[in-house]
């Protein structure tokens, strides 16, 4: 079991099966683990869901989400980054509404939560602020894993940056070039100078723990 979640948090993201193109889930399923973006050793720190698909690991265009109960209704407004914009509410944990969630074309995509970065970081991200980030994605992981994770959880080791569209480099103010591969960044923070700075030219989609792989 321990070897089994392990895999999955490294991994920063856990799946539950979604069996349509249109798939419901009540509110309080999904607050299970949403509800640990107000544990106080990670505050800018989150967790954020999304579909993605089983078989390409490409997140899934949301085409419309909304919650329903009874007579009350809500549409979400799904960002570019396709993050299900869940609230955070003990109060609809109780009245527990029907969360559903629609995707682009007939593919099974399912519903998976990911660590992230709470702020946008529109043009550049400091050494400072991966050096922020880096121990607070490691609480939040082990916050995931329970009382025993940090014996087994490897710490996290920098942050991946996600694009919208391809990229092949990022520019840092020390003048060093980083390689973009498949949209995403990997910045280690054992490779960033003190007071260095990476530039990019549009706003990514998100930043996503670094984990080296064993």
């Amino acid at each position: 079991m321990i070897k089994g979640l392990t895999a999955a948090l490294m991994a920063a993201v856990i799946s539950m099966p979604a069996a349509a193109a249109q798939v419901e889930f009540t509110y309080s399923k999904l607050y299970s683990q949403l509800k640990h973006n107000a544990g106080e050793s990670h505050p800018d720190v989150k967790i954020g869901y999304f579909m993605v698909s089983p078989t390409t690991g490409k997140t899934c265009k949301i085409t419309k989400a909304w919650m329903a109960k009874k007579k009350n209704y809500e549409e979400f407004v799904i960002p570019a980054s396709q993050e299900l914009p869940l609230p955070l509410d003990s109060n609809l944990r109780k009245v527990n509404p029907d969360v559903f969630i629609q995707t682009a074309g007939d593919d099974v995509c399912d519903i998976s939560f990911q660590v992230l970065a709470k702020k946008d970081f529109e043009t550049e991200i400091s050494t400072d602020s991966v050096a922020v980030l880096v121990p607070q994605m490691s609480a939040m992981m082990q916050d995931l894993g329970g009382m025993f994770a940090s014996w087994f959880m490897p710490d996290v080791e920098g942050v991946m940056v996600h694009f919208e569209q391809p990229v092949s480099s990022l520019s840092t103010s020390e003048g060093r070039s980083i390689p973009v591969e498949n949209s995403v960044a990997t910045l280690r923070l054992a490779d960033l100078k003190k007071g260095e700075r990476v530039f990019w030219a549009s706003q990514p989609l998100k930043v996503t723990p670094w984990i080296p792989q064993s």
